[in-house]
């Protein structure tokens, strides 16, 4: 599907964003895949000083494409550095003539999830805005100019209903807010020259993360055997982002949110796991909603 296509992927240590990087490079695609995390370290705990180790690196993510017959490469970045991004856009542009699709998916998770506006951690806003919307931004700006000279591309921004719910820290709702709005006006600017911007929306997914907070509900994760139940494997995402890619409509598309499940019908491809959630209250309810959204962003 995606052969000969070159796409960058951030967040790709673990989580959704490996999870991604694994799935386009399944679908052909030659996949650089950028972190912070090159090799595992026992010092990325979690909660507490002292906590549980968070599993995943970029040499793990990188070992697991190979193993299944991919292309990929690493490159350790640390993406609150604007100097550092524009220096890895370059070498990919260099190296392989292209970016074909660029997958923003890195968010700097703090500690905790957990706190209302009075009370939230005061560097919740650097986790959040720094990593989760500014590096969006800066990423998108550097691969844009070379996306526009070759008149295509596909801008992926990881966001999710936390940008409209109410749940979650004030702090991440803000900052995926703050994601959506920004895939609306970068879509604008981008059209005339070819290239889109959608925001993707995944719901519980059996990240890392989400599995130790299964094993122990004190790291900050509220999960529940339902919540359980309605979840998808990281990789999920990811094949809805190389159905995007290879859309031949895609440009009607630009400037939206689309829930994963959404497109998995849409589409009507699988989960990696061989299931297909059906598209439930909650997603006809938000489809509803976010149709709202675009027609109030698009008139401003």
């Amino acid at each position: 599907m995606l052969s000969g296509k070159i796409a960058i992927v951030t967040g790709a240590s673990r989580g959704i964003g490996a999870g991604i990087a694994r799935a386009l490079a399944t679908s052909g695609a030659t996949v650089i895949v950028a972190a912070r995390t090159a090799v595992a370290d026992a010092h990325a705990t979690w909660g507490e000083e002292g906590g549980p180790v968070v599993p995943g690196s970029l040499a793990e993510t990188l070992a697991s494409i190979h193993a299944a017959g991919g292309h990929a490469e690493a490159y350790q970045i640390d993406l609150s550095h604007t100097g550092e991004i524009e220096k890895m856009v370059g070498y990919v542009a260099d190296k392989f003539g292209t970016i074909d699709i660029l997958v923003n998916c890195a968010m700097g998770f703090p500690k905790s999830y957990k706190g209302e506006l009075w009370n939230s951690p005061i560097g919740d806003w650097d986790a959040y805005m720094d990593i989760g919307v500014r590096s969006k931004y800066m990423m998108a700006r550097f691969a844009s100019q070379i996306m526009i000279k070759q008149k295509s591309g596909l801008i992926a921004n990881i966001s999710a209903a936390a940008s409209k719910d109410e749940y979650y820290n004030p702090v991440f709702r803000m900052a995926m807010s703050c994601v959506d709005r920004m895939t609306s006006a970068i879509a604008f600017d981008l059209r005339p020259h070819g290239v889109s911007a959608v925001s993707v929306w995944p719901r519980w997914v059996r990240t890392e993360r989400v599995m130790m907070s299964v094993a122990d509900a004190t790291l900050g994760f509220d999960i529940t055997p339902e919540d359980l139940e309605i979840s998808d494997t990281p990789e999920f995402t990811g094949r809805a982002i190389a159905h995007l890619a290879v859309d031949p409509k895609l440009s009607e598309r630009s400037g939206r949110a689309y829930p994963v499940v959404q497109l998995a019908h849409d589409y009507e491809f699988d989960d990696f796991d061989g299931t297909r959630p059906p598209i439930d209250d909650y997603t006809r309810e938000w489809d509803a909603k976010l149709e709202a959204i675009h027609k109030i962003l698009n008139s401003g």
